[in-house]
């Protein structure tokens, strides 16, 4: 079997496990047995195959997994949902996509700072509201004096007031993240080079800090043994390096559903509160 249509098997099956509908489908176009010695019409069934399975003709006709109905103007709810296929299509590796998770995060962030910027204009009756509003729960809040628009306030920014406002510790961690993706994606600093992450994880568990099996801190455990909670407290916590760490742990992981369901959240959140 050529390896164009071993690929194109792999899609049936991917595809096949995700969504139910998409499998009595095929079931009922192509249920039948078919000889391998039957080569008549052989390359027009695998183009048919392929442009029945291609995962952005399935991406373009699935319905959107954040519901964005409660958007009330058509444009912004139209480039909600074009930014939350083009997330899906850097998520599955569609056929003019790679599996990319800082290019999921990049599509992940424009619906974040859309909905959060949705809240602001709708909540408040101008900019300057909107400062103080975002001020009010973020009191620590740099916004330049000159900024007449809320897409001049940093993302951060607004992330950070949203989130304490409404309690959303976890979306602010996820997308705190993001952001820091977004930021090296634009940025590309030579920095995070010089950090050797194995490096700093051995330090860590020199001074008997606990890890998880994922890398990842354990606050609980550390708290336990007097000595590693002591050297937490005096050479870890709230330091650079190990802000650099924790992300690298999430970044390794590439969460991506963690992601969706984080801005699932956002998205309910918003629609709740205005």
């Amino acid at each position: 079997m050529d390896e164009k249509l071993i690929s194109t098997v792999h899609k049936i099956k991917k595809l096949a496990e995700q969504n139910p509908e998409f499998r009595q489908e095929m079931q009922r176009l192509f249920g039948k047995t078919v000889s391998a010695s039957v080569h008549n019409g052989y390359d027009e069934r695998i183009t048919h195959i392929e442009k029945y399975l291609g995962l952005d003709y399935y991406t373009d006709s699935m319905p959107s997994v954040i519901d964005y109905s409660f958007i009330q103007e058509p444009d912004v709810r139209t480039q909600l949902i074009s930014d939350n296929r083009e997330m899906l299509r850097f998520r599955h590796g569609t056929r003019f996509h790679e599996i990319l998770f800082e290019e999921f995060c990049r599509y992940a962030q424009l619906q974040a700072e859309m909905l959060i910027n949705y809240f602001y204009y709708h909540k408040d009756s101008t900019v300057a509201n909107a400062i103080s509003h975002i001020k009010r729960f973020f009191p620590n809040a740099q916004i330049n004096s000159n900024t007449f628009s809320l897409a001049s306030i940093p993302f951060n920014t607004k992330l950070w007031s949203y989130c304490d406002e409404f309690h959303h510790k976890k979306v602010k961690e996820v997308f705190d993240y993001v952001r820091e993706v977004r930021n090296y994606q634009s940025h590309r600093s030579p920095s995070g080079q010089e950090f050797s992450f194995f490096d700093y994880q051995k330090k860590l568990l020199d001074w008997n800090i606990i890890l998880r099996s994922d890398g990842s801190f354990d606050y609980f455990k550390t708290k336990e043994n007097t000595l590693a909670y002591s050297i937490y407290e005096s050479r870890v916590r709230n330091t650079k390096d190990f802000r650099q760490y924790q992300y690298l742990v999430w970044f390794n992981k590439k969460p991506f559903d963690d992601i969706i369901s984080k801005l699932k959240q956002l998205a309910e959140s918003v629609k709740n509160n205005l």
